[in-house]
């Protein structure tokens, strides 16, 4: 099984996303700013792999929540209405 590193090149990463390097070159700017996209490390110079794999869960896991129109339940006392 072939190793995978811990950091990608923004070739990879916009990859993982199902875009082109062009595509993700010209958005992540806004996609750090506004969805906390992972930005790149200043140190190795690649995305961290699984910071962006968290992350793409994470929000898809809130868009469902808000296109399914999820309320609270008379045992979770949590305020989704917040977000």
């Amino acid at each position: 099984m072939p190793e995978r590193s811990l950091f990608v090149t923004e070739k990879d990463a916009a990859r993982m996303l199902g875009h082109d390097v062009t595509w993700l070159r010209s958005n992540a700017k806004n996609l750090e700013e506004t969805s906390g996209f992972p930005k790149i490390d200043p140190l190795i110079g690649k995305r961290h792999r699984e910071s962006i794999i968290e992350w793409a869960r994470e929000r898809s896991q809130r868009r469902m929540m808000l296109t399914r129109g999820a309320r609270p339940s008379s045992q979770n006392q949590e305020n989704f209405d917040a977000f």
